[in-house]
């Protein structure tokens, strides 16, 4: 791997960043530490230093989300991984970029509509260009797919149903936001019925059963996931569904916040909206949690699969997730600038790199558990 700095993490003074900076310094990746505030940035590159034990090999570039002082960081790499949300409000001259300065283009995105967006605006594009479109480069939803792709190896599965449970989950202030905005948005919590895509009721949670464990667990769709969007378009799956069951200590709090919106917010006008669910985000926000650890935040993705004749069933262990977020943008990036990409365009880490590749470098890793 060339030792010149060919990738840039956006946003990286925020909680995701700073992790993906330390998984891309555990690899020995040169990359640009991008963000508004130089201060943050040289902070943030401090705490990274103190994680991983040793200086790390990160420049500062000072730009803010407009293509004017993106366009010279850009122009310099060949990765882009963007952190800061939501996307749907600062999300597009990063994005628009990236595909001006030929650049391959990750997220850690949680929103749907957002996912969505991009696919239909540039999708083809980018697979024009023989460029990467990943977003959702994270553990949710990146992880699902990577499920989804081992339960489809299966011939004749063409229903997905999924399930994400996460023991003491801590979503950071970024993730807080773009949730609020997805599940106070009518428009963004889809799941695929017979190749359409449905809507979730914005205020209703569900009942879950995973294995191992002995009650059923509340879960809500979480803004849609990303799962039905990878798949709508894919001939050998005609139903998606997601739901993520992130702990009664968050999902309670989730179902409180919703109705407030139902109750003040739902009339207003979508700008209005989202300034609304954004001030329910500061609110809600109880400053950046510590790094989470495989030993408490604790996870598995249920992955069902039905056909006219067959089923399947994949339950993958995949603890941490913040810190698996760092290591799958670290992998792709990696990937990406060793040549190893197997799909251009719009994908999902899975079909990018091969579902079954990525199994074993988390593997290796202690991350994830391989299928039977």
């Amino acid at each position: 791997m060339s030792n010149e700095r060919k990738v840039l993490v956006y946003g990286a003074s925020g909680y995701t960043g700073k992790i993906i900076a330390e998984c891309l310094a555990q690899r020995n990746i040169p990359f640009y530490m991008s963000g508004r505030n130089e201060q943050r940035l040289a902070d943030a590159i401090k705490i990274v230093e103190e994680r991983h034990g040793a200086s790390i090999d990160a420049e500062i570039a000072v730009a803010s989300n407009s293509p004017d002082e993106l366009r010279p960081w850009f122009e310099k790499v060949d990765v882009v991984i963007n952190v800061s949300g939501p996307f749907m409000q600062l999300g597009w001259p990063i994005v628009e970029t990236a595909l001006e300065c030929n650049c391959h283009y990750l997220d850690t995105t949680g929103e749907q509509d957002w996912s969505l967006a991009i696919k239909e605006k540039y999708g083809k594009a980018f697979e024009e260009k023989g460029l990467l479109l990943n977003p959702a480069n994270s553990y949710m939803w990146a992880a699902g797919a990577i499920a989804a792709e081992v339960v489809l190896e299966t011939e004749g599965v063409d229903s997905l149903d999924l399930v994400y449970q996460i023991d003491h989950g801590l979503p950071s202030e970024a993730s807080t936001k773009s949730f609020l905005r997805m599940v106070c948005n009518d428009t963004s919590q889809y799941y695929l019925e017979l190749n359409e895509l449905k809507t979730w009721p914005v205020d209703q949670k569900y009942m879950v059963a995973v294995p191992h464990r002995g009650r059923q667990l509340s879960a809500l769709p979480w803004g849609g996931a990303n799962e039905p969007i990878w798949y709508m378009d894919d001939p050998r799956v005609r139903n998606c569904s997601v739901l993520v069951a992130m702990g009664e200590h968050i999902i309670e709090g989730v179902m409180q916040a919703i109705g407030a919106f139902m109750d003040q917010a739902a009339h207003l006008p979508q700008e209005e909206r989202e300034a609304w669910t954004n001030a329910m985000g500061d609110q809600m926000d109880t400053g950046e949690p510590p790094k989470d650890t495989m030993d408490v935040q604790r996870s598995v993705i249920v992955c069902r699969g039905q056909g006219q004749q067959v089923t399947n069933e994949f339950v993958m262990n995949l603890s941490a997730p913040y810190s698996w977020t760092g290591e799958v943008s670290a992998e792709a990036a990696e990937r990406l600038l060793n040549g190893q990409l197997k799909k251009a365009g719009y994908q999902s880490a899975a079909t990018a790199f091969g579902h079954r590749e990525l199994l074993e470098a988390f593997h290796k890793l202690g991350y994830c558990n391989l299928p039977e």
